[in-house]
């Protein structure tokens, strides 16, 4: 799979009361990873990276990273 993934890109959303916020679009997926970790960092919450072809790939929360594929 990430060989498939490294040139796709990524949008980087946060989970807000008001539903899904869009943050970001990142080129490839551990970039995208990385780039959540940080927003994360920053601005505390639950993010999630999602993928055209895919659906959501990955979810950071406060505590964790959770791969979904």
């Amino acid at each position: 799979m990430e060989d498939a993934t490294m040139d796709s890109t990524f949008d980087i959303f946060k989970v807000t009361s008001d539903g899904p916020l869009w943050v970001d679009v990142v080129h490839g997926l551990e970039k995208a990873k990385e780039q959540m970790a940080r927003l994360a960092l920053t601005s505390p919450g639950e993010y999630f990276v999602h993928c055209q072809e895919q659906g959501v790939i990955a979810k950071q929360t406060d505590e964790s990273l959770e791969e979904i594929t």
